[in-house]
């Protein structure tokens, strides 16, 4: 729900945001048996580096905000800092 309240104040077009809620409770398949999705984002699926680009903003603008230095590509991060207590 977090991730659609984001993407409903960038998209206007309702059919593209009805389509990406599809997405997301679309379920997987596992060992050949379906699995309904209850939360998260389908992993491997096309749009899942998307979305967690998206949904991960906020804490790219936290680290920017902080100025410590770090790598992310979609829910992937390394955060570097010069001591364990930073």
């Amino acid at each position: 729900d977090k991730l659609m309240g984001m993407l409903e104040r960038k998209i206007e077009d309702k059919r593209v945001l009805k389509l990406i809620r599809k997405f997301l409770q679309a379920g997987v398949m596992i060992g050949g048996l379906f699995h309904k999705s209850e939360e998260g984002t389908p992993q491997g699926g096309p749009l899942s580096p998307l979305l967690s680009n998206i949904i991960l903003d906020e804490l790219d603008k936290e680290l920017e905000k902080r100025n410590l230095r770090f790598v992310r590509y979609a829910d992937d991060c390394n955060i570097f800092v010069r001591t364990r207590k930073a």
